[in-house]
């Protein structure tokens, strides 16, 4: 439903009450404050010839005059001849000698007398003689009674007896016009900028005018009717008074107009950034401030760019030295000098931003406030780069924990079922079935087992690719490691025809989580154990490069290698594309997951048949002496042989 203050028909109701109620209060204020100076509401009501009205039509008679005595005498005898009047009037001399008169009859009601003086005098010769001294005149007005002649008398009179009638109604209309007024205003000023459904601030035509051009045409548009009253002024019709009140609904509507704009203005914020002064100084800041910038980027970019800047300086010198204006042109030299440095050194961040990005810095920023435009719009797509490839980057991400979660919960999942199938056919191989029955349940226990192991890679993977895995890394002996590991697949090894020849130069030791080590090898040899041609043998190196330690095994395949090296640890893939053999495809993959965790690096390279796989890892020293510190790295070495072949020991159980 649509608020009241958004109401389109609730404020083109409350503009209408508003101009009525406003035109209202300020003729009942008028009026009362007539009456009350008329003594209305003492009681005691004064004549009308006592008045503030009366003596302010017969200032204005009087006035008037006045002024045609000074200067068109001729007009003033016309005046008095011919005009019908309620006024009268007499001029005297100091001596009060009578000069003219006009209009003189009757009764008269009211009388006042006005000093005034005159420079010159209109003789009969109809020439006008000038005094050494102003004249002193004296001016009796009268005012006759009763009120016959219908001039501005007439109508004054007859709202004296309209307002003495009505003046206790105009109480209750003034207090009612009054309080309409000021409740339609305050609504039209919280209704201002509001419009639809939406509680936001949407400006109209005259909220997007600039203030300056707004005001401007505001006030000229008020000074029309301003000087059109003016002009008819004293308004003795009613055709003028008519006028008059068109006037003031028109001065009326332009008020509140401005009004609304400016409560819309000041709801939007920031309203002076609409006006032209604003612009006018912001242009002229934003221009001192690039010229400043201008001029320290160019300072900036000497260190890289002065052997330019010293050759441009030569070349302008010689230039200048067979030049007749050298000033200028020395100055034209100078600023161009300036601009060349600074987009210099904008190139030089721009440049910078790329290098930035490249090296795989996606939240590296260049700053393009106080660049030049092209410039900027080319900064400005860097930074959307860095942008995009930061979101893209985090999507990947998200969906890799995604599938990482997908995959360590369904295989939670299975894990319950397959226990209990496991279970189940150990119950029925004590039931000691014999014929088909016992080859069938053999079927059962190979492939539920294996179902097992590879669930229990799916779990291993997740884990090592989301770095679940604690990894508490020592100092190793390498060699024993490896030892170690062949041992634990001796029997493997000769059921599949396989010979390992072991190669270390000298003790090595690396900085390694023994356990996860261990199952890097355990993977790399069950890998040799499957797809290794048979009687062929399996070569393990160990040695130093640099400041790392590596471990080599080759085998050479049993079958053709049509994979590249990276996809092969890739989760699911397997050297055997028929997948006759046994094996989840996640062993290398879980390998490289284990290297990585331990801050190392696994690799992979295939030359014919020959399989390459390389572990690499800090290189530590090795201990010179056995003190308590090298007892205990090696009783830690020991131990996590140890837990090693009992998981292996219990895996196999």
């Amino acid at each position: 439903m649509t608020k009241v203050t958004h109401n389109l028909g609730f404020k083109v109701l409350a503009l209408f009450l508003v101009v009525i109620s406003g035109i209202l209060s300020f003729i009942s204020a008028a009026a009362i404050f007539v009456g009350g100076e008329s003594g209305f509401y003492s009681g005691n009501p004064r004549s009308y010839y006592d008045t503030p009205w009366c003596k302010w039509i017969t200032n204005q008679y009087a006035d008037e005059i006045m002024d045609l005595y000074r200067y068109n005498p001729t007009q003033l005898e016309e005046w008095a001849e011919n005009r019908s009047s309620n006024f009268g009037f007499e001029i005297y001399t100091p001596s009060g000698e009578k000069i003219t008169e006009g209009n003189i009859s009757g009764e008269s009601g009211f009388k006042q007398t006005y000093n005034f003086n005159v420079y010159d005098e209109y003789t009969v010769n109809g020439e006008w003689i000038s005094y050494d001294e102003p004249m002193d005149a004296k001016l009796e007005a009268y005012v006759k009674t009763p009120i016959t002649a219908s001039d501005n008398y007439s109508l004054t009179y007859r709202l004296y007896g309209l307002t003495y009638k009505f003046r206790m109604g105009l109480l209750a209309l003034g207090l009612t016009s009054v309080l309409t007024f000021l409740a339609t205003l305050i609504y039209l000023m919280c209704a201002a900028g509001h419009r639809g459904k939406t509680d936001e601030v949407t400006p109209n035509l005259q909220d997007r005018i600039p203030l300056e051009i707004y005001f401007g045409t505001i006030s000229l548009l008020a000074a029309m009717p301003i000087m059109g009253a003016h002009a008819i002024y004293p308004f003795d019709q009613f055709s003028d008074i008519m006028l008059l009140l068109g006037a003031l609904v028109y001065l009326f509507v332009l008020g509140i107009a401005a009004l609304m704009t400016i409560a819309t203005r000041l709801k939007m914020g920031k309203w002076w950034r609409n006006s032209i002064t604003y612009w006018f100084f912001h242009i002229g800041w934003k221009f001192i401030g690039a010229v400043f910038v201008t001029f320290k980027d160019s300072i900036s970019a000497l260190p890289m760019t002065w052997k330019y800047a010293a050759a441009w300086v030569f070349i302008s010198l010689i230039y200048l030295s067979n030049s007749n204006s050298s000033g200028t042109v020395f100055i034209m030299n100078c600023i161009i000098l300036v601009l060349v440095l600074s987009v210099s050194n904008q190139l030089q961040k721009l440049k910078k931003a790329g290098e930035q990005l490249a090296n795989g810095n996606l939240d590296y920023k260049v700053d393009t406030s106080r660049m030049f435009r092209v410039f900027r719009r080319h900064g400005n797509n860097l930074n959307s780069l860095s942008k995009g490839a930061a979101i893209a980057m985090e999507q990947k991400i998200k969906s890799e924990r995604l599938k990482t979660e997908l995959i360590t919960n369904v295989s939670h999942d299975i894990k319950t079922p397959l226990t209990s199938i496991i279970n189940y056919v150990d119950l029925l191989r004590k039931e000691k079935l014999s014929g088909q029955a016992q080859e069938y349940l053999e079927v059962l226990d190979r492939q539920s087992r294996r179902l097992k192991k590879l669930t229990e890679d799916l779990v291993e993977a997740s884990k090592a690719s989301t770095g679940n895995i604690s990894a508490q890394l020592l100092p190793t002996d390498l060699c024993e490691l490896v030892h170690q590991a062949v041992a634990e697949y001796e029997e493997k090894l000769e059921k599949a025809n396989l010979e390992v020849v072991i190669t270390a130069k000298e003790p090595v030791f690396g900085i390694v989580d023994g356990n996860l080590t261990w199952r890097v090898l355990s993977n790399l040899l069950s890998n040799a154990c499957k797809y290794s041609q048979t009687g062929t043998r399996v070569y393990v190196e160990i040695s130093k490069k640099g400041n790392f330690a590596l471990i080599s095994m080759k085998n050479t395949s049993r079958d053709q290698l049509n994979v590249a090296p990276d996809e092969l640890m890739e989760r699911f893939v397997r050297g055997d594309s028929s997948r006759s053999t046994e094996g989840s495809g996640l062993g290398l993959n879980i390998a490289k997951s284990l290297v990585d965790l331990q801050k190392g690096k696994f690799t992979l390279s295939i030359d014919g048949d020959l399989f390459k796989a390389y572990v690499q890892c800090p290189l530590a020293k090795a201990p010179e002496q056995k003190g308590s510190k090298e007892e205990e790295t090696h009783e830690a070495e020991e131990n996590a042989i140890n837990q090693t072949a009992e998981k292996t020991i219990q895996d196999k159980i």
